[in-house]
């Protein structure tokens, strides 16, 4: 079986310096052409079934994608378990606010992975429900599934898969309107590639910290939890 991993377009909410969380915002024009760029590349392997975050975001490229192909909108399914991180009282505001909390940040440098925003969520919490949401996704398609999703629930399917240990939880990130492709076989999941963006190439991405194409990570492959190594 193949996964394709979507992060969705750049949105309105996404400011260099700004967290943001689950507040819900639109695609920008930018983000629109990310979204159907990615579009264009899956239009070719599709129809196929995809599951995304229920924030606007994520939800106006999962319309966008499955717009290529007849009946597209039936092929949606909303899954909340797929969100971005839950900021809490950090919604909205700036790195420096996060940063400027001697309390906060020092909690953080002790434990990052399951020391929780103020109202928020934890790293763990969000692998926890993310790696289920993919779990259940796996289990829905027969051949090929799309997952539209943010930064943070791609990172923690691919850390989860390549078993990294949390306090390397960081190393991974991922650029609007980036494609990962998965395969699943006979107990083994294999990553083709990760966060390619070849298709967004002449776009101006400089907000995400890259001006063209990502180089792919190629034939990783590494056994299901519970399956033998070597």
């Amino acid at each position: 079986m193949r996964v394709y991993l979507v992060r969705h377009g750049r949105s309105a909410g996404n400011l260099p310096g700004r967290m943001t969380g689950w507040s819900d915002h639109a695609l920008t024009e930018v983000g629109i052409e990310q979204a159907r760029r990615v579009a264009a590349r899956l239009a070719p392997l599709g129809p196929m079934p995809i599951v995304t975050s229920d924030l606007r975001r994520a939800v106006e490229t999962a319309r966008i994608i499955a717009d290529r192909w007849s009946g597209g909108a039936e092929l949606v399914t909303h899954e909340p378990r797929l969100r971005e991180i839950r900021l809490g009282e950090f919604e909205g505001r700036s790195w420096d606010e996060f940063t400027a909390d001697a309390e906060l940040a020092a909690r953080f440098d002790a434990d990052p992975f399951t020391t929780p925003l103020p109202g928020g969520e934890s790293l763990a919490m969000v692998s926890e429900r993310v790696v289920a949401a993919f779990d259940d996704a796996l289990a829905l398609a027969t051949e090929t599934v799309a997952i539209v999703a943010h930064d943070s629930p791609i990172r923690a399917i691919v850390n989860h898969i390549l078993r990294v240990p949390p306090e390397r939880h960081w190393t991974l990130s991922t650029s609007h309107g980036g494609l990962s492709r998965l395969d699943a076989t006979d107990g083994w999941i294999s990553i083709r590639f990760l966060n390619d963006t070849s298709h967004l190439r002449g776009l101006d991405t400089t907000i995400d910290g890259t001006a063209d194409g990502e180089v792919p990570v190629r034939a990783i492959v590494l056994p299901l939890e519970g399956e033998p190594e070597g």
